[in-house]
């Protein structure tokens, strides 16, 4: 069986390969002793290699060869053979076909010293790709790389960027090359002027000292929804402006009941929901204006209605009450320099079999002494200013009635700054500035995730059911799931089904483009569910039930329990930084915790959990420290959920194939990639079932699971809709999936800036640990790449 392999936020088959440098750029010999950053390709031994990560000059690309993993070397082969032979890079000599730039990192195809010379700097080649430290003569002027800079990236771009990091290009000598170099400027629709003389704002739109500076303005909400009424936090970001801003919160809609803005006149501020007896969108107003001019935005909060319950829904759940009340109490709601807290779940009510689970929602990331049990501790180290941490208690009872609540902890911040100190807003401003691209937006909201007090309300026939929930009640009630999984495990229930749907809003959600969301929904639920056959079905051709009712049927792989230590995953640190970054948790021997397969899409590896647990509770630590809880829980089948909304770049997600999101361009064309189950096949297990010229045995079963289940959903297969992959190449950069998720190091510098760094982070197309799906993530890399501290005051 597949596992899902997730090593960021998203669902990923190690897609590290083939997402870097234009093809038609030769890669450059391999150096010894140079260090390599992630997504670097070179030449050695006549193979491409390239890095999945940071290289050191001790880790040579020969030891990609032996590696019994991927993660065991930064390096993995791209292309076998794909080099000049002759260029002798086993040997550490670089006297081949490729110039030797080891000194000035200039590709431009002479052998350039790096001296600020004009005749020892090369002229700028109109659609070359340079690498990192590359310098050329442009229109007089000597520029360098401050990292790959690809043939759409003029050296004029840096004359008019208002960031450093808004170009790879910055200029390092004025007037530092001849004049009559080839470039004047003019080319690929450069402004002469504007390039000549060294003037870096002459058309930046500020035309005259009277025109006031515009105000940029961003808003976001701690819930997007709530269920029953509660307290949400709205935050806006604001830049520019002439003067000192204000602030102005408002409530637009609608005009009762009303919510409880806490400081109308602050940049942040909490709001109370009342509860209600049916749905309401509250949309929230706020106006910032410098005196002279204002912006304004608005941010829209769904309050939904919980039933009340009944006499007879409490005979059926079998509890006292109908309903579980989660309580958390705390030895204490703030605590001064340094402290430990105590959080105490034991007063929650329900019925028999009580259980509980933890996370952290909100402040510095800390870890609790336990995920699981009635109770946990928190110990809380110094900090710069002052935090608010938010805490999670999920309690169930064993009718899977459940309810959430979450308590706040407030610390004074003591500790001294460490380093350049920046606001968290600015940090959020900045994560905002940089993730404006219209398909990384179209893919956060695909994959935006519903609070978890909303999730764990859900149940068969609800009435204040999520609409997507609602949607798929009407097209899989809980007898028509019985009679598809009548075979499935005992925790793949009905519930848990509607509350792994609960949990992605465009999952089974309305569209407003014209596109038909019920004819949509039918067709994911078939698609998903022909995937479930192929993943956890039973495979017993004698058996009375046919193979597609089969699905489900597993839940743990096979030969494994939760008792067994050491599998799956990446945990010592000398072999993975995953193993830095999502840590293993220890088992009753002392051995490490297996992330062995569980679940709908068998979720394995401990950098798939940790991902995952943060998609799920906010918090990595939850399932990463009880991988348990992907079997026993609705996450069983979240999990499948998440695999089919989150994207695998260059690869699209799943329900963008099918909603037509997805639409290939020519590079996908040409490796025969088209709308359809084929191509779905493709992302879930392309490398091992597709592009074999006959299909499959294993994809021959997807196709026959997928046939039948459209037949019984009533979904109509297009004559045209290719079925199977075994002709398919694999998706390539440059697809119409292709799109930069991960964050990583910005090289840019600052003037500004302590060692003029640019205490940035920027969007790359090589994974790392901190994702753009993953709001907050921007904040984590700048601290875990730069000698700072987060002011979260301000």
């Amino acid at each position: 069986m597949s596992h899902l392999f997730i090593r960021t936020a998203i669902a990923s088959a190690l897609i590290i390969g083939a997402q870097a440098v234009a093809a038609d750029q030769p890669a450059e010999d391999y150096v010894e002793g140079q260090h390599y950053r992630g997504g670097s390709q070179v030449c050695y031994g006549g193979d491409l290699f390239k890095a999945q990560w940071w290289a050191t000059a001790e880790q040579r690309p020969v030891e990609a060869l032996t590696a019994q993993n991927t993660w065991d070397s930064p390096w993995i082969v791209q292309e076998m053979g794909a080099c000049d032979a002759s260029d002798d890079s086993s040997d550490g000599d670089h006297s081949g076909n490729h110039n030797d730039n080891s000194d000035s990192g200039n590709s431009a195809g002479s052998d350039n010293s790096g001296s600020d010379s004009s005749s020892d700097v090369a002229a700028y080649q109109s659609g070359q790709s340079y690498r990192k430290g590359s310098e050329v003569c442009y229109a007089g002027d000597i520029f360098v790389a401050q990292w790959w800079a690809n043939g759409s990236d003029l050296p004029s771009d840096a004359l008019t960027a208002e960031n450093t990091w808004d170009s790879p290009w910055v200029r390092k000598e004025a007037d530092g090359c001849s004049v009559n170099d080839e470039n004047n400027g003019s080319e690929n629709g450069g402004d002469s002027d504007g390039n000549n003389g060294g003037n870096s704002g002459g058309d930046t739109g500020n035309n005259g000292d009277t025109d006031n500076t515009p105000i940029s303005l961003n808003l976001s909400t701690s819930q997007t929804q709530v269920a029953g009424g509660g307290t949400v936090q709205l935050s806006a970001s604001a830049s520019g402006g002439d003067s000192t801003l204000s602030y102005s919160w408002a409530q637009l809609s609608p005009s009762a009941p009303e919510a409880d803005i806490a400081s109308a006149t602050s940049a942040s501020t909490s709001v109370t929901l009342p509860a209600t007896t049916y749905d309401v969108n509250f949309v929230f107003s706020l106006i910032v204006s410098d005196g002279e001019t204002s912006e304004e935005a608005q941010v829209t909060v769904q309050n939904l209605a919980i039933d009340a319950g009944n006499g007879d829904d409490a005979n059926d759940n079998g509890n006292s009450g109908g309903a579980v009340n989660a309580v958390i109490s705390a030895s204490a709601n703030s605590v001064g320099c340094t402290g430990s807290i105590t959080l105490d779940g034991s007063d929650s009510t329900g019925g028999s079999g009580m259980s509980y689970i933890w996370s952290q929602t909100g402040g510095p990331s800390i870890k609790l002494s336990n995920y699981v049990g009635s109770s946990t501790q928190a110990v809380l180290s110094e900090v710069y200013s002052n935090v608010t941490y938010t805490f999670q208690l999920t309690a169930t009872d064993s009718s899977a009635a459940s309810d959430v609540a979450e308590v706040s902890i407030n610390q004074t911040g003591c500790a001294s700054a460490s380093g350049h100190v920046m606001g968290l807003s600015e940090l959020k401003a900045e994560e905002s500035a940089r993730t404006t691209d219209s398909l990384l937006q179209e893919v956060k909201n695909t994959v935006e995730t519903r609070d978890n007090a909303i999730v764990e309300a859900v149940q068969p026939g609800r009435s204040a059911n999520p609409t997507n929930v609602q949607r798929v009640e009407s097209i899989i009630s809980e007898d028509t799931w019985d009679y598809l999984f009548p075979l499935r495990a005992d925790a793949y229930t009905y519930t848990n089904f509607l509350r792994a749907v609960a949990k992605f809003p465009a999952f089974c959600g309305d569209y407003t483009d014209g596109r038909n969301s019920d004819a949509i929904c039918r067709k994911a639920l078939a698609v998903m569910f022909a995937h479930f056959g192929q993943e956890t079905g039973a495979h017993a051709a004698a058996w009375d039930e046919p193979e597609w009712r089969q699905g489900l049927y597993w839940i743990r792989e096979i030969g494994w329990t939760e008792e067994t230590s050491g599998g799956y995953g990446a945990c010592e640190s000398s072999s993975s930084w995953a193993a830095d970054v999502w840590p293993c948790a220890i088992n009753a021997d002392g051995g490490y915790k297996s992330y062995f397969g569980r679940g709908a899409k068998q979720l394995s590896w401990n950098y798939n959990y940790g991902p995952f647990s943060q998609a799920m509770y906010g918090d990595i630590y939850t399932l990463l420290e009880n991988p348990e809880l992907v079997a026993d829980t609705w996450l069983n089948l979240a999990s499948a959920i998440f695999f089919f909304v989150y994207p695998q770049p260059p690869k699209p997600s799943m329900l963008h194939v099918v909603d037509g999101t997805w639409e290939p361009n020519s590079v996908d064309r040409a490796n025969n990639l088209s709308s359809g189950f084929g191509v779905t096949t493709n992302i879930v297990n392309g490398a091992i079932e597709c592009s074999k010229g006959s299909e499959d045995a294993r994809s021959q079963n997807r196709m026959n699971y997928y046939k039948s289940f459209t037949d019984y959903l009533g979904v109509n297969i297009p004559v045209d809709e290719e079925l199977g992959c075994a002709n398919m190449g694999q998706f390539e950069t440059g697809g119409a999936a292709s799109l930069s998720i991960y964050w990583d190091k910005d090289w840019g510098w600052s003037a500004d800036n302590p060692n003029n760094e640019s205490f940035a982070c920027q969007l790359v197309n090589y994974q790392t640990a901190y994702s753009a799906l993953n709001q907050g993530d921007y904040a984590k890399c700048v601290e875990g790449n730069f000698d700072m501290t987060i002011d979260y005051q301000n």
